[in-house]
Parts: C-alpha cells; structure tokens; sequence
C-alpha cells in the first residue's frame, strides 16, 4: 500500500513539474459558449446578491416610511 502511494505521489510530481503547450484549437463556438456562460455566471451572481438584500432593505424602508407618518 505505501508503495503505491509513493509511486502515485511520484508520478503526481512529475507530472505538475513537467510543462508542455497543449496543442488545441478552441474554436469560435467553443469560445462564444464559454464567454456567454461567464457572463452569466456574473449576472446570476450579481442578481442573487441584489435578490437577497432586495427584501429586508424593502421593509426597512417600508418600516421608516410608515414611522414617520405616524
């Protein structure tokens, strides 16, 4: 068992220590599919922060509002 852990640990090494271009065309679809799905992650991100905090200011405000008609 220890063996093959130092065999795995050893081939890991060399592996991340061993570095060489990969040699792979991305084409235009792949790209235009990669850059709308990282926009949207960004959006959706950007979305969901405002999403969360919508509510409570909402009735924060909502709260002061009615506070000092009183």
């Amino acid at each position: 068992m220890l063996a093959k852990n130092k065999l795995f640990y050893l081939t890991l090494t060399f592996v991340f220590l061993i570095e060489e271009t990969a040699n792979a065309y991305i084409g235009p679809g792949l790209a235009l599919g990669t850059v709308v799905i990282s926009i949207a992650l960004v959006f959706l991100l950007v979305f969901l922060i405002v999403a969360i905090l919508y509510y409570p200011v909402k009735r924060l405000i909502v709260k002061y509002k009615n506070k000092n008609k009183e």
